[in-house]
């Protein structure tokens, strides 16, 4: 891992021994909808907006289809004073690819 970047295989082994770590995913609800990996939702268009709403007090992963939104998203927070933040590489498209072809 490269300090704030996580790949899929990194975040499965996590979830794999604390399955309630926070997962923010900031697709739109119509891409959650068709797939997810069980996080929180909040869309980057609303990202701003709701922001506050995510953890500060633990690691948080952040994700989207490929991991553009989701770099947006981190960059906000650090602005706004968070330093637990990942960005997971790849996104829900890494994610199909090499942890769970099938979809979760």
């Amino acid at each position: 891992m490269v300090n704030d970047e996580i790949s899929v295989l990194e975040l499965s082994e996590i979830l794999e021994k604390e399955p309630k770590t926070a997962l923010v995913d900031v697709r739109e609800q119509e891409e959650f909808d068709e797939v997810n990996l069980g996080g929180q939702l909040v869309p980057l268009s609303e990202f701003e907006q709701r922001w506050s709403e995510v953890p500060k007090d633990a690691p948080v992963y952040i994700y989207c289809r490929s991991g553009r939104r989701s770099r947006t998203a981190l960059e906000f927070l650090k602005k706004q004073g968070y330093t637990n933040g990942f960005n997971v590489t790849g996104g829900i498209l890494a994610w199909l690819n090499e942890i769970n072809p099938n979809g979760r």
